[in-house]
This record gives structure tokens, sequence and C-alpha cells, in this order.
């Protein structure tokens, strides 16, 4: 998972800010790009401007990048990702803050044509990424931090005599449980053992660790004892402060157990 790829973005070469513009006017980019996300493309809807070499998009695009929320009121606006990290522009003032503090270098927003335009690479670096340029691919990439957590399933002699009756008390209902680092995924009453979960894959968007959860079910013509049972799985999510877990079915890649 480390220096994983999570956005391409096809903005071509002059999105770089080690190319030198030679002028502080802002100029908008050549066609209108499209970015990638987790493979998936993602248009701009509107493209890019080029100031002081830089780049900035627009607020609701820079929102749909980064899976935030965007709002904009009395010419202040909000970035929020999460309860942990949100952006405040005072757009007439050009200030920002990070988490209600203000920055003294930081990068404010700009104002063309009644619309909002935040910088791109500075809100990328502070959510813990990086944008470099593939040659390759001929794209900017988006490349997220080193993550060095990891999904871990604890043996019985790894628990602690809490974190071992926490799980008795929550493994019958189903559920994602959560004591600390410690996760119960519970799929609830079966009615025989054939049916249990499995872990698949894990991903990092941003600073989101997404782990898919399989629900199997009996494999045709076995047979099982009728014996009600209650799978369940304990994993341990050693997660920076910056980042959050969520963990998906399999086949829908919805939340599990959303229905």
């Amino acid at each position: 998972m480390k220096g994983k790829v999570w956005i391409a973005a096809v903005l071509g070469i002059q999105l770089l800010v080690s190319q030198p513009l030679g002028t502080a006017t802002a100029a908008e980019a050549p066609a209108a790009p499209s970015i990638y996300v987790n493979k998936a493309q993602l248009p701009l809807q509107k493209e890019p401007l080029l100031v002081d070499q830089r780049t900035y998009i627009t607020a609701e695009d820079a929102a749909r990048i980064v899976q935030a929320d965007w709002k904009l009121s009395a010419g202040t606006g909000v970035l929020k990702r999460s309860e942990k990290l949100s952006f405040t522009f005072d757009v007439n003032a050009g200030k920002v803050a990070v988490n209600g503090k203000w920055i003294e270098n930081g990068q404010g927003a700009l104002v063309r044509n009644n619309q909002v335009y935040l910088p791109l690479r500075w809100i990328v670096e502070q959510a813990g990424g990086s944008v470099v340029w593939n040659p390759e691919k001929k794209a900017v990439e988006i490349v997220s931090s080193t993550h060095d957590e990891d999904l871990v399933f604890p043996k019985e002699d790894q628990l602690t005599s809490d974190e071992k009756a926490y799980i008795e008390k929550v493994h019958k209902t189903q559920g994602i449980h959560q004591q600390g680092n410690l996760y119960v995924i519970a799929r609830g009453e079966s009615p025989n053992p054939g049916y249990s979960l499995k872990v698949t894959g894990t991903e990092w968007s941003w600073e989101q660790l997404r782990v898919f959860v399989k629900l199997t079910k009996p494999e045709p013509g076995m047979m099982y004892p009728q014996v009600i049972s209650y799978p369940y799985l304990v994993v341990i999510a050693d997660l920076s402060p910056y980042s959050t877990v969520v963990f998906l079915d399999a086949d829908t890649k919805k939340p599990l157990f959303a229905s």
C-alpha cells in the first residue's frame, strides 16, 4: 500500500508548478482535462487556472477530488473532509485556516467570474499527499503518503482480557463494533457454519483505509450441521491520527451491512 497512486490527472504538462510561466496573470489551461480517481475517470467541471506557477481548480472540483464537502457563505468557504481535517477560506482576505487555525503562509482562494478556485497542490499536500509528474503516462499524479499501517488479524493469545470480554459481548450482534483500534465484524445469527466472512482486500483512498469483506454462503452440495452460528472476524487497525477505516461489502462496494 506504500506510495499508492490514488489519482492520476491528465492535466497536461502546463500544470507542473516547476514550469515557468513568466507572468503572474491567470490563464486558463488548454482543453478540459479529466482525472482518474481509483481508475475511474472524473472530468473536471471547469478548466483549471494557472496563477503564479500554481494550479487552481474550482472549489466544487476540489471537493470531488479530495472527497470533501464544500460550503460557501458570506465570503467564507469551508472544505471539510472529515471531523479531523477541514480548510476554511476567507475569500475576500485571501486567508486560509486548517482545522480552525489560520495559516500565516497558507495559499488562499481566488475568485474569477464569481467562481471560487482553490490551490490544488497545497490542498493535496496538506491532506498528506504529493503531486508529481509521470513522464511515461504523461499525466500529473496525486500520490498518497506512505502508510506503514496494515490490518492485523490477532491470535487469541495476543488479545488482552478486556478485548476478549468485549468480543464475547458483541460478536453475536450484526455490525461493525469498535473498541479502540480493535474491530469486531459480526455477521449475526446464521443457520449453519457454512456462512462466514472473509477479508478479500484493502486499499487506501486519501487517508481512508477501505477493507473489503465478502459474506460467504454454504457451498452447493456441501452438508453442514444445522447448528446456529455467529460468524465474526476480529481485526486490529493501527492508523495515523488523520486516517479512518471503513468496511465495505466486497460484492457491492457499499458499506457492509448497510441494508
